[in-house]
């Protein structure tokens, strides 16, 4: 149970920092050789390229004056080793300004490997896109 609650707060600080566009400490709940498949189908090699690629994103946002309401909740932990786990959670992001006038819910579903050295870390991540405006 408690390496569960050590997971589920990873997540919490993951959402935090999303929302606050910290991509800075975002970054640091990865492993340095994680891989990150992004909804689109593209994949983030290391977490330098994560981090490079979702601060471009985040800046996108920003100046969008973009809803920040993403939200996740984690539907499963299962623990493989002491050390490796996988969660599966879903994710929706409410009011996501498409442009001026409209808005829409979207949502979605990860996969995550996450070891633990330590401390928890996201080592792999697949993000699927489930709403069906997938404009």
């Amino acid at each position: 149970m408690e390496q569960e609650r050590l997971i589920t707060e990873l997540f919490s600080k993951y959402v935090i920092y999303w929302n606050n566009h910290d991509i800075e400490n975002w970054g640091k709940l990865f492993t340095k050789d994680t891989k990150f498949i992004t909804w689109s189908g593209v994949m983030y090699a290391s977490n330098a390229e994560n981090i490079e690629q979702h601060d471009k994103a985040h800046q996108i946002l920003s100046t969008q004056n973009q809803n920040m309401k993403y939200h996740l909740d984690v539907l499963d932990i299962s623990l493989i080793r002491d050390d490796i786990a996988l969660v599966y959670a879903t994710w929706k992001w409410e009011d996501f300004k498409i442009d001026n006038l409209h808005t829409e819910l979207r949502t979605g579903i990860l996969t995550m490997l996450l070891l633990k050295d330590g401390v928890w870390l996201i080592r792999s991540t697949q993000n699927t896109r489930t709403s069906e405006n997938l404009g």
